[in-house]
């Protein structure tokens, strides 16, 4: 049963808005990105660009940094809260906008956010993989720690194979590093065949009630 004509003109302005706010919301996160990315080379604090960037971008950086404080490996990392935030954002009203709009109820956005909540957990699941894999390579050079894509790796990835360090060696013979090795599967194992098992549950979930929709008086 899909939603009658009357509910899509009814509520056919958040058809328009869906688009506008996620391409807003995804052009901040950009902002973000930029301003972390600049700050790295000390630039003139005083240029219009970096003015405008300060104004915009720094109250929702120290609100983030204040409210939940991230540092790995001597690195903040508290900006990539925000950002995966506004992502998740994004993408959770971009699909609830689009869905009341095609008049759809309410009782619809509680698997459109699990969707969206799974499937940051899932990207920043897969991300961490890629750098635990970065990382086990990293291991047959040995590169110098002081590196600030060294830090950047090992501050991302130490949290996971801290754990394991009592349990496992910390090289096999070959020189890799048998904890990251061990990551890479189980990382790959959660993602595979709990998390995706996971996401689907929460897209049957959403099929199934797909046919409810607002009343029409």
């Amino acid at each position: 049963m899909l939603p009658s004509n009357v509910a899509t003109q009814k509520y056919g302005f958040l058809l328009t808005l869906a688009p506008i706010v996620y391409w807003a919301l995804l052009f901040y996160s950009w902002l973000i990105i930029i301003r972390v990315l600049i700050s790295w080379f000390t630039p003139n604090q005083k240029t219009p660009f970096m003015g405008f960037l300060r104004k915009l971008v720094d109250p929702a950086l120290k609100a983030t940094h204040g409210v939940w404080p991230l540092y790995l490996g001597g690195l903040d990392f508290s900006p990539v809260l925000l950002i995966v935030f506004i992502n998740f954002l994004a993408n959770f009203l971009r699909l609830s906008l689009i869905n009341l709009g095609s008049g759809y109820s309410f009782s619809q956005l509680g698997p459109i956010f699990v969707i969206c909540l799974l499937g940051i957990i899932l990207s920043l699941s897969w991300f961490i993989w890629l750098m635990v894999i970065v990382r086990t390579i990293m291991s047959l050079v040995d590169p110098s720690p002081y590196n600030p894509l060294v830090m950047l790796v090992y501050g991302l990835t130490e949290p996971i194979l801290a754990p394991l360090r009592s349990l496992l060696p910390s090289r096999c013979p070959a020189g890799l590093d048998v904890r990251a090795l061990v990551a890479v599967v189980a990382i790959f194992l959660i993602n595979h065949y709990i998390l995706l098992k996971l996401q689907k549950l929460a897209y049957d979930w959403f099929i199934a009630g797909a046919p409810a929709i607002i009343p029409i008086s």
